[in-house]
């Protein structure tokens, strides 16, 4: 690779990103360029639209360059990319999501000394014909693809990916970080939670999340179990639409929404089970999170959850879009506290082959081979 710095031989790394806006992929890429050996990388982070609160995370000594973009039909971000990229000419430029994946392989075309990584960080279960058509024509300018899962690499695939450019790397999280806090009365009093048991669950208030099915679980749940308590931790585009609908499923008093929160780790420590029943993932960071927790999970095994939770070792498998089956396997939890003690138990071992260290290393590796 072509180095540009100056006396310096380091490899130079170009992140794009849309924002770094409270989400699984942001936070794995403030994680990811936290930890970066800074003796042999030199990261930067672009991103298409203002920074974003997580930039704040960022450490002191990686640049975060906004391109000032008002929407995503604003074409004069990405043009202001290709032409810093046409000077800047890093060793290697790395997107993630689909809008940045498009301006990465377009704008790598004018810096060809480039190398291009570009990302799949989930598997839709359905999908606009033109985001598709997209996928499949800018696929070929991306020199590697990075996954977070085996049925992402299978996907990139099936889209025309070439094999011999696929990789997959999982993300990691610091374990320690969520094994080592306690649950906190204080905390959930503030939350308006009682001593009673807590399911709950960590993620964006969109629709794939599944909450809606949570919702319709939580009507028989609590005819089961009336002391039971829900807890959604993160906001979204639905939460106004999920409040109503808990209102209108005459639940709405034992759920309680806590928003965006920086403090998840306690949030997690205060719950009794994890429910995740998401329609589509890649490898979702909530879900490794809660494993880290020591939580026994309740999911639905779409793309890299059934790689983090195996079916009566970590959690319970439900299918996508069944409310009586994930009210059951909840039930099943709650009435079982010995079977729920020893799921949380083996997520927590289990957690301990996806950390930080080893996402960085294998990204660390993957940049030094191209």
């Amino acid at each position: 690779m072509t180095d540009v710095r100056d006396g310096d031989d380091r490899i130079e790394v170009w992140y794009l990103i849309g924002t770094l806006a409270v989400g699984g992929t942001e936070k794995t890429l403030v994680d990811l360029v936290s930890g970066l050996d800074r003796e042999r990388f030199a990261p930067t982070i672009w991103t298409l639209a203002d920074p974003g609160p997580l930039a704040e995370e960022v450490p002191d000594d990686v640049p975060v360059r906004s391109l000032g973009a008002s929407s995503k039909s604003d074409l004069r971000a990405p043009l202001r990319f290709v032409r810093a990229l046409r000077r800047g000419r890093p060793d290697v430029l790395q997107s993630f999501l689909f809008f940045d994946n498009t301006v990465a392989r377009l704008a790598g075309v004018f810096s060809p000394e480039t190398t291009v990584v570009t990302g799949v960080r989930g598997v839709p279960d359905s999908r606009s014909v033109l985001r598709t058509v997209v996928d499949r024509a800018t696929l070929p300018l991306s020199d590697r693809i990075v996954s977070n899962s085996a049925d992402g690499t299978e996907w990139a695939e099936s889209l025309g990916g070439k094999p011999s450019s696929i990789t997959t790397i999982h993300t990691g999280r610091d374990v320690a970080r969520y094994a080592d806090v306690t649950a906190s009365e204080d905390l959930r009093g503030t939350l308006g939670l009682g001593e009673e048991p807590v399911v709950g669950t960590v993620g964006r208030l969109v629709e794939n999340k599944g909450g809606y099915d949570l919702l319709d679980a939580w009507v028989k749940v609590r005819s089961d179990h009336p002391e039971a308590q829900l807890l959604f931790v993160g906001d979204g585009p639905e939460r106004t639409d999920l409040e109503a609908y808990a209102a209108s499923k005459r639940v709405r008093e034992s759920v309680v929404f806590a928003g965006q929160r920086d403090d998840v780790p306690r949030l997690l420590a205060s719950m009794d089970i994890f429910a995740f029943p998401s329609h589509h993932e890649g490898l979702p960071g909530a879900l490794l999170e809660a494993m880290c927790a020591g939580l026994p999970i309740v999911t639905t095994p779409v793309g890299g959850c059934s790689e983090l939770i195996r079916d009566g070792e970590e959690g319970l498998y439900v299918p996508v879009r069944n409310p009586d089956r994930l009210a059951a396997a909840i039930g099943r939890l709650l009435e079982n506290r010995r079977l729920a003690r020893q799921l949380g138990e083996n997520a927590r071992k289990r957690a301990s082959a996806f950390s930080i260290e080893a996402m960085v290393e294998d990204f660390e590796l993957l940049y030094r081979q191209q």
